[in-house]
């Protein structure tokens, strides 16, 4: 029960980072002052979206397919954690629009995003959980 509900964080906040990432696109991008942090703040946030729906499709590929999917969900939590403490000391808020408001769900979801897939991870080592 618990696991199925860390998965609906998860993919919450994939579909919210998402969603905001082609906001941000339609938008023309982060409220910057130059074309150069403009450019970045949009190439960043294209970068974590890749990088996130890159690890749910295959994600949901093992699940389906009841294959074991533990080493996955490692090597996901590991690039998250990173990629957080990249963006927290070193970007600050360049990847989103602070008056969107899809940004700041992003943002505010970020941690429960982080502390749900760290329990996936556990659980699935723990357990080489491979549900059907």
């Amino acid at each position: 029960m618990m696991y199925r509900l860390c998965e609906f964080a998860v993919g919450l906040f994939v579909s919210l980072a998402t969603y905001h990432a082609i906001l941000l696109h339609r938008l023309g991008g982060p409220v910057m002052t130059t074309p150069d942090a403009m450019l970045l703040g949009r190439t960043l946030m294209d970068y974590r979206v890749l990088l996130i729906v890159g690890f749910t499709l295959p994600y949901l590929y093992f699940r389906a397919t009841g294959k074991d999917y533990s080493q996955l969900l490692v090597a996901g939590c590991t690039l998250a954690w990173f990629t957080f403490l990249e963006d927290t000391l070193a970007l600050d808020n360049v990847l989103f629009v602070p008056e969107l408001v899809t940004g700041k769900l992003t943002q505010f979801s970020r941690p429960v995003f982080l502390i749900a897939l760290t329990f996936m991870t556990v659980e699935a080592r723990r357990m080489r959980v491979s549900y059907v």
